[in-house]
């Protein structure tokens, strides 16, 4: 799948970026933090699950996740005060808002990346508990069935 937005190409199969025809040079972790939020683009993304995504095996800090999404930024030209590209929800995650034209279309769907989503958040806040585990159920709860009455509906079923 390629994701068009600006004057960048992300190209997810090969992992490589390109702006205006040319090769930009990234680190690992940074184009793993790019794919994960353009292909969650227009939706939060917890900062737990990144956390849990780019460090699976290791224990990092919010810090390190900042320091991350800050390195993110400035290889496309974003910053943290304008955030056209990755909008910060304080205390909550970060989401891709850059307009984004996708080619190869093979990839999932709006619901399927909401119930992957959800999915996700749901096991990040289980494994580390706390107080909005609740909330995260309910959300979690709340994608499924939004899924499948989008999928009733396309399929011609009255929901």
């Amino acid at each position: 799948m390629t994701y068009h937005f600006g004057v960048y190409v992300f190209d997810a199969r090969s992992g490589l970026l390109h702006r205006r025809g040319q090769e930009v040079r990234v680190q690992p972790k940074v184009m793993s933090l790019l794919a994960l939020l353009l292909h969650q683009r227009g939706r939060l993304v917890p900062r737990d699950v990144l956390i849990r995504s780019l460090w699976p095996d290791a224990i990092v800090t919010k810090a390190s996740l900042s320091r991350l999404v800050k390195e993110a930024r400035r290889v496309v030209g974003d910053d943290g005060r304008d955030q056209r590209v990755i909008q910060t929800l304080h205390t909550r995650g970060y989401r891709f808002v850059a307009d984004v034209r996708v080619e190869n279309g093979d990839g999932p769907s709006s619901q399927e990346r909401a119930i992957e989503l959800a999915r996700a958040s749901l096991e990040a806040a289980l494994e580390i508990g706390g107080r909005d585990l609740r909330a995260r159920v309910q959300d979690f709860a709340d994608a499924c069935l939004l899924a499948i009455r989008d999928a009733r509906r396309s399929e011609g079923h009255v929901g």
